[in-house]
């Protein structure tokens, strides 16, 4: 059993990291489902005075799904009124994910030495910073008075 869990979790961060999501992602859909017959897997909690209550396999996702939210967030709201269907909307998110946390992993293999190539390493840094600057440059077009559309 041991050699099997060794099989799929890869040593490699660029992989254990999306691997360690979409295992996240399976049981918190797991966890969402229970909550159907078990109503008291919900997770309650305060922010900024307000109480909510969740399903605790909804929380997990949306919690590691952050990166995509805050991403794909910003992009989708900087979109004139258009209707996004909530499952493509949805996959994009995961998809975002996914790719950050591939990227983040590829960074400590990196730092680690696994993975010889400078150049590579500049690129996706690169990548990232324009990645960030743009979506601040959308949202700050979008919300800061001068909106694009």
């Amino acid at each position: 059993m041991k050699d099997r869990f060794k099989k799929f979790f890869k040593k490699d961060f660029k992989l254990l990291l999306p691997q360690l999501y979409v295992v996240i992602l399976v049981v918190g859909v797991v966890l969402l489902l229970l909550f159907t017959i078990f109503p008291s897997l919900q997770v309650c909690s305060n922010i900024f005075g307000d109480k909510f209550c969740t399903p605790a396999g909804l929380f997990l996702v949306m919690l590691a799904s952050i990166p995509g939210y805050i991403i794909v967030g910003n992009l989708v709201t900087a979109l004139p009124n258009v209707a996004i269907p909530i499952i493509f909307s949805l996959l994009l998110v995961v998809v975002v994910s996914l790719a950050i946390y591939f990227g983040l992993g590829y960074l400590i293999d990196l730092s680690k030495g696994r993975i010889k190539s400078k150049a590579v390493m500049w690129t996706l840094i690169i990548f990232a910073i324009v990645l960030v600057a743009l979506i601040l440059l959308v949202t700050q077009l979008r919300f800061g008075g001068v909106t694009l559309f």
